[in-house]
């Protein structure tokens, strides 16, 4: 299995473009979405991640415009957004669909520099959308990065990742944390990043392509839990966080805690928050050691923090299923692949393989068709490469 060829989608989006609103050329944008190699569900938890910047992302033709008008365009979805300005409150509106994550963006833009000036866009991506390969975050943070350059108001990249992140949860609504649009905003070929999410803090981290490749499964089943799954855990964890400070220390995060600090809490504890909670806790440990693996090139040892990461996700959070336990089981049960996990929130969409070098396309057979004997379905496959940051086409 190679990489795909390099994208048509600059070409696309600016021919759409010139159809759809004709005038000045526009200019041409990218940001990658992610995979998070390890650090499942701590993020909102105030814990260390480890996600990847990969070659995928989203794309998008953008000019402003000085009536304060937004017209939206994406050659993914059908729905067409033409909205004046005035009428953008604190809130999206569920007939904006897919465009709230933009217009969240403006409307933070806004709030953080006073430009009132609207746009016209068009967006595209080559990520598989509702997979857990984040391409939420990449819409956010492509539209941040192309308003900062067009008004020139130079704002650093953790700003704009912040700006990304207060589209998703104030004006959309999710709960998240920031991982997602700082591994967008923050991300360099040939390294990962670990986030430490309680500063926000970071670093990059080497990765060497030539040592293994990234396959992303696709299970193809929707995330349709994802949501209000993600959402019970978030609280779920803060319950946990409370009762840790009312037994134990008072940290302010439920990561800084010690296994040996939970286990003295447990008996205040319902089973299911104990549970959350270790896995948060012992997360915190995979995502150390992955990183010590990592810096001194050790592949096999990377990949198992992923084994152990899912099984964790697996029992202690209860976030994987049927199809994504299957498909990296079945990975792991070939020669060639050092681990495997889901990626993303869970519940469905993705799972990620660390495969020996050249050797995925023979990984992708033997999986598809343990896969498809399952569950009558033939799953998808991406060989992903660590990606640039986002920024401007030339």
């Amino acid at each position: 299995m190679t990489a795909p060829p390099p994208s048509r989608l600059p070409a696309a989006v600016a021919e759409r473009f010139a159809r759809e609103f004709g005038g000045a050329a526009p200019r041409l944008f990218f940001a990658p979405g992610r995979i998070n190699l390890v650090g499942a569900h701590l993020d909102y938890n105030g814990g260390d991640v480890l996600p990847m910047a990969v070659d995928r992302g989203i794309f998008a033709a953008v000019r402003l415009r000085a009536d304060g008008r937004l017209r939206l365009r994406s050659l993914d979805q059908e729905l067409a957004i033409d909205v004046d300005a005035a009428a953008i409150g604190r809130r999206t509106r569920p007939e904006w669909g897919w465009a709230g994550y933009p217009l969240g963006v403006w409307h933070a833009f806004l709030q953080r520099t006073g430009a009132t000036a609207g746009f016209d866009a068009v967006f595209a991506g080559d990520l598989p959308m509702a997979s857990g390969l984040s391409s939420s975050a990449a819409i956010e943070v492509v539209t941040a990065i192309a308003l900062d350059t067009l008004h020139g108001t130079r704002l650093d990249r953790q700003q704009l990742a912040l700006l990304a992140h207060r589209a998703e949860t104030g004006f959309v609504g999710v709960r998240c944390g920031i991982m997602d649009q700082f591994a967008s905003a923050l991300g360099r070929a040939g390294q990962v990043l670990l986030l430490r999410c309680a500063g926000p803090r970071w670093e990059h981290v080497p990765f060497d392509p030539s040592a293994c490749e990234v396959l992303v499964m696709d299970t193809r089943k929707p995330r349709l839990l994802a949501k209000s799954g993600f959402n019970e855990r978030v609280a779920q964890c803060a319950t946990a966080h409370e009762l840790l400070r009312a037994h134990g220390r008072d940290l302010p995060h439920l990561a800084a805690y010690s296994l040996d600090e939970l286990e003295r809490c447990r008996e205040v504890m319902e089973d299911v928050l104990f549970r959350r909670a270790r896995h948060v806790v012992t997360e915190m440990a995979r995502t150390a050691l992955a990183v010590a693996a990592l810096r001194r090139h050790d592949y096999a040892a990377l990949g198992a923090q992923l084994d152990a990461s899912h099984r964790s996700t697996a029992a202690d959070f209860e976030v994987s299923c049927d199809e994504l336990d299957v498909v990296t089981d079945a990975a792991r049960g070939c020669d060639e692949v050092f681990g495997a996990r889901l990626t993303g929130a869970g519940f469905g969409g993705c799972a990620i393989a660390l495969v020996r070098q050249g050797a995925s396309a023979a990984v992708a057979a033997r999986v598809g068709a343990a896969f498809a004997a399952r569950f009558g379905v033939q799953p998808g496959f991406d060989l992903l490469r660590v990606g640039n940051g986002p920024g401007e086409l030339g």
